[in-house]
């Protein structure tokens, strides 16, 4: 079974590694910044928001996703994290960083923190997002996409400020 759980996640990161490519494009074409996608640790003690998407089931992510058009990355971060958890993001604390991602030096995704919110995790799913929780910071799930485990375990260690690859 752990076999074909480790299948699942891969075949998810790869329908992760799709959408941020469209997502990229899209950007790109229509001449956004050079940032083009948030994420954001949600922290309420020692835990943290995680949530899976319909079109990635088998791996748990942090949440977040593009930057609009007219909109800073903090605004996304905020209107993702409502939009994927139904958390009312009231200000961001700090930025994890600014990490580089696989299509050049102009693919750029931005982690910011908080604990500052208002309201509790919705329940039912969305048209995007299947499944949202709290997870303990400390006893992570396996199937944590690699790069959100290392933004969490930067959060955790105190990483400020980071820029290199996602």
């Amino acid at each position: 079974m752990r076999i074909l759980r480790r299948i699942g996640m891969y075949i998810s990161l790869s329908a992760i590694a799709l959408v941020r490519i469209v997502r990229y494009t899209l950007a790109r074409l229509q001449r956004r910044g050079d940032v083009q996608g948030v994420r954001i640790i949600i922290v309420k003690e020692r835990l943290i928001v995680l949530v899976s998407h319909w079109y990635a089931p088998w791996v748990w992510t942090l949440p977040g996703g593009g930057v609009e058009r007219n909109e800073s990355p903090e605004q996304a971060a905020m209107r993702e994290a409502k939009e994927e958890t139904g958390l009312d993001i009231r200000s961001l604390a700090g930025e994890i960083g600014t990490y580089t991602g696989s299509m050049g030096k102009r693919d750029k995704l931005r982690v910011y923190y908080t604990g500052d919110f208002d309201g509790n995790l919705t329940l039912l799913p969305n048209i995007e997002i299947m499944g949202r929780s709290w997870f303990d910071m400390d006893d992570l799930p396996d199937e944590l996409s690699p790069a959100n485990r290392r933004r969490v375990e930067g959060y955790r260690a105190g990483v400020r400020g980071e820029t290199g690859r996602w």
